[in-house]
């Protein structure tokens, strides 16, 4: 990589890291193009980005400044891709509260809502009196966004 103990010295003062994912297969560059295309995470599309730009030889410092991120994250996106291949650009599952409502529940919700588009709380009231379970008209306008249905837009009512 460095040709005299000079070259080395300078990198390192401007600080350019050179760290280079291997060599990708065709098939590893077609399957990150698509994904970095097509994928519906926005996080995976740019991780897969990352990796086709340092296959371009672009240096860790310089995808940092594109992808505004730190130096570390980048760097731990390709070692990610170096050990864990296409499995490691996806994010690790992440403790959290656990949700109020089954899918079975809140496709009965969405049910509801079916009928009664424009009565969002009517729904949450049938709800609770099948499941006993309150919450706020917010978990159920949480719900409501996670499924693409036209006009699916829920007032302060």
């Amino acid at each position: 990589m460095c040709q005299t103990g000079n070259d080395c010295n300078n990198r390192q003062k401007l600080g350019v890291h050179l760290k280079f994912i291997a060599k990708l297969t065709p098939e590893e560059e077609v399957t990150l193009t698509e994904a970095y295309r097509n994928h519906p995470l926005f996080r995976v599309r740019q991780r897969a980005h990352a990796i086709l730009l340092n296959n371009r030889r672009y240096v860790i410092a310089r995808l940092s400044e594109l992808f505004e991120s730190q130096h570390e994250t980048v760097s731990s996106w390709l070692d990610k891709w170096e050990t864990e291949g296409l499995i490691g650009l996806y994010d690790c599952p992440r403790s959290g509260r656990p949700v109020r409502f089954t899918v079975e529940e809140q496709a009965v919700f969405l049910g509801y809502i079916d009928k009664n588009p424009h009565q969002p709380k009517a729904a949450a009231a049938r709800l609770l009196e099948e499941t006993g379970k309150e919450a706020s008209l917010d978990t159920f306008k949480r719900i409501l966004k996670k499924v693409p249905m036209p006009g699916n837009v829920v007032g302060n009512q």
